[in-house]
């Protein structure tokens, strides 16, 4: 038997999607020939409501880390964009049950160097433990996120974050008939900056 396998673009609305994450790794790998040091930069707490209704009400409670990756582009002002990797576990609760949820993702940070204003972007790639929570089925346990996020760091090194985030499976890997209600949340953040 043989079968022909085709790439096809996703449909309209995933294909924001595709060409914003073609646009990030096309920007990660030119940025690769400027070099900063790579550590973890920071780590703290964040919690989150949901935004608008669902089939369920879901808040989302998690500790993360941010670990900058070694490429960084900056102005002699000390203004730039740096790249990073973050990770999470924590709970998601909604329906009345509660689940595991952990992450981990690229991202972009626009900052200038020490304390003050950053604007943050980035994706994610999330498990869960389950895929159902009471009445809303997420259609599975992979879910893809992205964020964009605002946040404050002060001379002392703690951090105050705000995001927002979306959560679904977009069926990149699952078929049209696969439940895709995702969730988009409120997050803010209390951290800590090396």
């Amino acid at each position: 038997m043989n079968r022909t396998f085709a790439l096809s673009l996703p449909k309209c609305k995933n294909s924001l999607l595709v060409i914003v994450t073609i646009l990030m790794l096309q920007l990660f790998f030119s940025l690769a020939g400027t070099t900063a040091k790579a550590d973890w930069q920071e780590a703290g707490v964040r919690m989150g409501i949901q935004v608008g209704p669902k089939r369920e009400y879901f808040h989302q409670y998690e500790a993360f880390a941010v670990y900058g990756l070694p490429w960084d582009w900056r102005t002699s002002s000390g203004w730039g964009l740096a790249t990073l990797l973050t990770t999470s576990a924590g709970a998601l609760v909604g329906g009345n049950e509660s689940g595991f949820i952990g992450s981990v993702g690229p991202g972009l940070v626009f900052n200038k160097r020490g304390n003050g204003v950053a604007l943050e972007a980035g994706g994610s790639l999330n498990l869960l433990d389950r895929r159902q929570f009471g009445n809303q089925d997420f259609g599975s346990i992979l879910l893809w996120g992205a964020y964009l996020g605002l946040s404050y760091r002060f001379a002392n090194g703690l951090g105050v974050g705000y995001r927002i985030q979306h959560l679904s499976n977009n069926r990149i890997l699952y078929t049209s008939n696969t439940p895709n209600p995702g969730v988009d949340m409120h997050m803010i953040g209390l951290s800590w900056h090396f």
